[in-house]
């Protein structure tokens, strides 16, 4: 099937092909070592994580990869950490994650290859109210309807492929952080009803991790973070799902992912200079 154009109007299409698409395992391999590479990682991780992790994996239990959401480079930051952490390896070439429609429909021989890239990744497009908004374009009625018909059939995507064996990652905030990168935003509860849903036929664990690039922007609408190549991560532990209950899960994820993002900013505070990091 070649792959349709990435656009809210062809939301179906673009479903059907994501439906059965699957990773280039080849590819995703050798792009995991490359944004190893790209991205210096100083990564830690819980006591006892990588043992957690590994035996959760071993009991095919399907890992949701959840960090704070602080800069568009943050989806790439997860494919390094999936190569650079040696019991997240499994999950290179296995693991989708939710996605801007703009990194599926940029002009020219370099969106090629990046729609080709992130397709190969595991990205699904994923059609936000807010990058409609952004692009000016009105939202009617029949607009409405059409994202919530997409939403619909991208949960259902994802419920399928966790099922079937896939892992996911994703940004329970929503949005990009533009008010202080050290405090989680509120988590939205779409992720929380993915996991839930997979939780009723197999086995799902949230695993939350914290992302930071070492300081603050002066101006967080158009961040410059010197440290972006170099972030810190750190991994926290397994966290099964266990609720039915959206609003409580994502209660219960929100002070984890907090805690990670604490560690990976006290981390950054304590190896580089204060003015770098306040």
């Amino acid at each position: 099937m070649s792959r349709p154009k990435v656009h809210l109007t062809n939301y179906e299409a673009v479903y059907r092909f994501y439906e059965t698409h699957e990773q280039n395992q080849a590819f995703a391999r050798f792009a995991h070592k490359v944004f190893a590479r790209v991205f210096r990682l100083d990564v830690t991780l819980d006591d006892g994580a990588e043992e957690a992790i590994t035996e959760a994996l071993a009991t095919g239990t399907r890992l949701i990869l959840s960090p704070n959401h602080i800069t568009a480079d943050d989806q790439y930051v997860i494919v390094a950490v999936a190569e650079k952490v040696k019991a997240l390896r499994p999950l290179r070439g296995s693991t989708f994650i939710p996605a801007e429609p703009s990194l599926f429909s940029r002009p020219g021989i370099g969106g090629k290859l990046l729609r080709r890239a992130v397709d190969e990744l595991g990205a699904l497009p994923t059609f936000r109210l807010e990058d409609l908004r952004r692009q000016k374009i009105e939202i009617t009625d029949e607009i409405d309807e059409m994202y919530r018909s997409s939403t619909v059939q991208a949960s259902e995507i994802q419920v399928a492929k966790l099922i079937e064996g896939h892992m996911m990652a994703g940004f329970w905030e929503g949005t990009r952080n533009r008010t202080d990168y050290r405090v989680v935003q509120p988590l939205k509860k779409g992720m929380a009803h993915t996991a839930i849903a997979a939780a009723e036929t197999v086995k799902v664990a949230i695993l939350p991790m914290g992302f930071y690039y070492g300081c603050e922007p002066e101006d967080y609408r158009h961040p410059e973070v010197p440290g972006k190549r170099a972030p810190h991560v750190h991994v926290g532990t397994p966290m099964p799902v266990e609720t039915t209950d959206a609003a409580l899960l994502t209660e219960q994820v929100h002070p984890e992912i907090q805690r990670c993002v604490d560690i990976v900013v006290a981390r950054a505070q304590a190896l580089a200079p204060t003015s770098a990091v306040s």
